[in-house]
């Protein structure tokens, strides 16, 4: 009974999304958020990403440059080094 009205509480509530249009105002920027930041953390260089959303300026891709390089500085940040010398 509890799951019958949550799947119909989202039902309703993406219904009322894709009329009102709202869901794509969220979704499409929030997908190439997503994607611009998987290519460019894979490796994809950042004028190819630029040009793949199509935007005027490489300056906007930057951001998601910046995402990338922001995750890694944390990951590098974790990593510690134990003195051990060798007997």
């Amino acid at each position: 009974e509890e799951y019958r009205e949550m799947v119909s509480f989202q039902w309703i509530t993406l219904s009322f999304l894709l009329v009102s249009g709202a869901l794509f105002t969220y979704l499409i920027p929030w997908t190439q958020a997503y994607f611009a930041t998987l290519q460019i953390a894979a490796g994809t260089d950042i004028y190819t990403v630029s040009k793949l959303l199509t935007h005027s300026s490489v300056s906007t891709t930057q951001v998601y440059a910046e995402v990338v390089n922001e995750l890694k500085r944390d990951a590098s940040e974790k990593i510690t080094l134990k003195n051990q010398s060798l007997k």
